[in-house]
């Protein structure tokens, strides 16, 4: 007689195992959630944002005491009878304290923490995800939630906190999954009709010297997961030899997707012809080309703001319809096509065509959708993302010099020029504020009156050549003759003469009049001494002043 336990194994492995479709928290909150204009008005990140980013995860995370456990992965399992829709991620953090559960998520921003008026939709639309996920397999009937909100540059930092109970998590979740579940089962779907075509698919052309060993070798290194360099003339069909053992290897489940990277438009056209002589022969494989802002953009100018072009302004309140709509009608997204769906829909087409690559099979564009830091696939190369793809890179020698480009800085003299001139003004602007400071009303300092005694204070007027006398500001003390300088001299006191006599003034005496009237003269006559030791010849002379 058999078990009950023997019954349920037999059940377990007479089912039929389902396919999972993954999607990660982030991804299914951006793409369901999203609305509103495109606006790059807003100042840009920098480069380095994602680094200082997690940098700022874990400075929070250590500051936390021992209850705060970080980085917990969450999974959430949904069935039907088709497929196992998985919704996945990692909340920053979760507290347990006096009985309490708070989903931490923590954001690093650019922005004045005191302007802000609450947590983003998006951003606490994603703990709250974390929040039912935590609940559902801990059975918790109350959660809080915190928004931990971090200024980068000066790691300022404020929370926003929302309570939650578990039933209202439920019915808010369950309506985001219900959003998506057309575009999980499309996927599905057209997952089947691809698969079913590959079996049936056979090399387009007899083959050539060499060609069947080709396709051989890039078979068998996509199934043991390694990398393959290949030279070959051209003429031998490289192309068709390398995607159509790619196409197989997917149809095995080797991969989700093909990328197809090149430096050129001319040889991104030969990807797209040779899927479609695939396509010829049976197959049913979406592909989409990616072309640059510049070239695609339906305004002169790629100014991506609701104030100047229209398809900007509420392009995300529409895109989910385009996109859904291109998706049910063609397997090639070419550019033609998109700007064609595009302006049937008013959306930005350069957008439009990054999203048309979440659903395709082959992605075709440039090295730098893979390899530049700045310009690279986020959705698909960011941190914490991954997937199963295959990667053929044409003309791979191409990368030696584009790789220099993507990874090098350009430094422009005109823009340390402008630094240069812009320092010198900053500096002759605060010297000058120095000096107003420094200005003496009324006193006079002690270094002031080296040259000078208790009773008189006599000022030059701008070391004039015809000067004769020395005017006394004190009515009791005679004007003192000077000695008349030869002609083409300055006036200048003689070496053992002593200054003369002064008095006690109350009038402003500047420093800079005081210097001049006693201590040019001596640096000058120093100067005279040194120019006859520069005579040629090597003779040196004394003069005698």
């Amino acid at each position: 007689m058999v078990s009950e336990e023997r019954r349920e194994s037999i059940a377990l492995e007479d089912k039929p195992v389902l396919e999972e479709i993954r999607i990660s928290v982030r991804n299914l909150v951006e793409f369901v959630l999203r609305h509103g204009d495109i606006d790059n008005r807003h100042k840009a990140s920098p480069d380095n944002a994602m680094q200082e980013g997690g940098r700022i995860h874990r400075m929070i995370q250590r500051r936390m005491g021992a209850g705060y456990q970080a980085e917990v992965s969450l999974k959430y399992t949904q069935e039907n009878e088709k497929y196992l829709l998985v919704v996945e991620g990692r909340a920053d953090g979760i507290l347990r304290e006096e009985g309490q559960v708070t989903i931490d998520e923590i954001k690093g921003t650019y922005r004045e923490l005191a302007r802000m008026k609450g947590p983003m939709p998006l951003h606490i639309a994603q703990a709250k995800c974390y929040g039912y996920m935590y609940g559902v397999q801990n059975k918790i009937p109350l959660l809080r939630i915190r928004m931990t909100y971090c200024n980068m540059p000066s790691e300022e930092i404020r929370h926003f906190y929302q309570e939650y109970t578990f039933a209202e998590l439920e019915e808010w979740f369950q309506e985001l999954i219900r959003s998506y579940v057309r575009w999980a089962d499309y996927t599905w779907e057209w997952s089947r009709l691809r698969e079913s075509s590959i079996q049936g698919l056979s090399f387009p052309f007899p083959y050539r010297e060499g060609q069947k060993e080709l396709a051989a070798n890039v078979y068998r290194t996509i199934y043991h997961g390694r990398k393959l360099f290949l030279e070959a003339p051209t003429g031998v069909g490289k192309t068709i030899s390398t995607i159509y053992p790619a196409v197989q290897a997917m149809g095995k489940g080797m991969g989700k997707k093909l990328f197809y990277l090149t430096a050129k438009t001319i040889t991104r056209t030969v990807a797209e012809d040779t899927l479609a002589l695939l396509r010829k022969k049976g197959l049913h494989f979406k592909s989409v080309i990616l072309t640059a802002k510049e070239k695609i953009c339906f305004m002169e100018e790629t100014e991506c703001n609701p104030e100047y072009c229209p398809y900007a302004r509420g392009h995300y309140d529409r895109i989910n319809e385009a996109v859904f709509d291109l998706l049910t009608a063609r397997e090639s997204f070419s550019r033609e096509v998109v700007e064609e769906y595009a302006q049937k829909h008013q959306v930005c087409p350069f957008e439009m065509c990054l999203d048309m690559s979440l659903f395709s099979d082959a992605v075709i564009g440039d090295y730098n959708y893979l390899f530049d830091p700045h310009a690279c696939l986020r959705r698909f190369f960011s941190e914490n993302t991954g997937g199963e793809y295959l990667f053929l890179i044409d003309e791979a020698h191409n990368l030696l010099e584009r790789g220099r480009e993507m990874y090098s800085a350009a430094l422009w003299k005109e823009q340390f020029m402008e630094l240069r001139r812009e320092l010198k003004r900053t500096i002759l602007s605060e010297t000058s504020k120095r000096r107003k400071k420094s200005e003496i009303r009324g006193q006079i300092d002690l270094k002031m009156t080296d040259f000078m005694t208790q009773e008189s204070v006599f000022a030059r007027e701008e070391d004039s050549v015809d000067q004769t006398s020395i005017k006394s500001i004190s009515g009791k003390i005679p004007s003192l003759p000077v000695t008349q300088s030869p002609v083409g001299s300055r006036n200048e006191p003689s070496g053992n003469s002593t200054p003369p006599p002064n008095v006690r003034g109350s009038l402003p005496v500047p420093r800079s009049k005081l210097r001049r009237t006693w201590q040019r003269p001596q640096k000058r006559r120093q100067r005279k001494r040194k120019r006859p030791q520069a005579l040629s010849g090597g003779t040196k002379r004394a003069f005698s002043l």
